[in-house]
């Protein structure tokens, strides 16, 4: 009968860990993609935007209990504000002018029920998914550099687009 050593054993467990850890982790992001997606479509200017910043601070949260790591709201929000900053002008303009037409009776709702829980989803999600990354290579809040992860944010927002519109694929 053989026996496995406890370095193979430990190592072992650790990737058991980290599996377990990724699998709960990318639950808890597509919970809170769905959530965000769902906000977006709030019929009132801005409340949306808050109720989608809040989801995101949410997940973040949870992303950090899974990891074990410590949580910061303050932190959360000045990392949230760069990465979602970084998008394009014309995007952020896109989603502001899209919260606006909200104000608009009939057809401003219909536009911005259309637009804006996709663009809240895939935000949810490429926050979820930069995160994750930083977290399984051992990170933390206190040493999250959001402006080094901005490329990273933007190629998971627009996969993200995608698995929000199917239509786009």
């Amino acid at each position: 009968m053989t026996t496995k050593q406890p370095a193979e054993s430990n190592a072992a467990q650790s990737e058991d860990t980290e599996t377990s850890r990724e699998k709960a982790a990318n639950l808890v992001i597509s919970k809170y993609t769905g959530w965000a997606a769902g906000s977006g479509a709030i019929p009132f200017p801005f409340w949306d935007v808050a109720a989608i910043a809040a989801i995101e601070i949410k997940m973040v949260n949870e992303l950090l209990d899974i990891y074990e790591k410590p949580f910061s709201e303050s932190k959360t929000r000045s990392i949230l504000t760069i990465l979602i900053g970084s998008l394009s002008p014309q995007l952020l303009v896109g989603a502001t002018a899209v919260t606006l037409f909200k104000v608009v009776p009939g057809i401003g709702s219909v536009l911005a029920s259309l637009s804006m829980p996709m663009l809240a989803a895939a935000s949810a999600y490429a926050v979820g998914k930069v995160m994750v990354n930083h977290l399984k290579n051992g990170g933390d809040l206190s040493n999250f550099d959001p402006k080094a992860k901005i490329d990273d944010f933007k190629a998971a927002f627009d996969e993200g687009k995608k698995k929000a519109d199917p239509a786009a694929t």
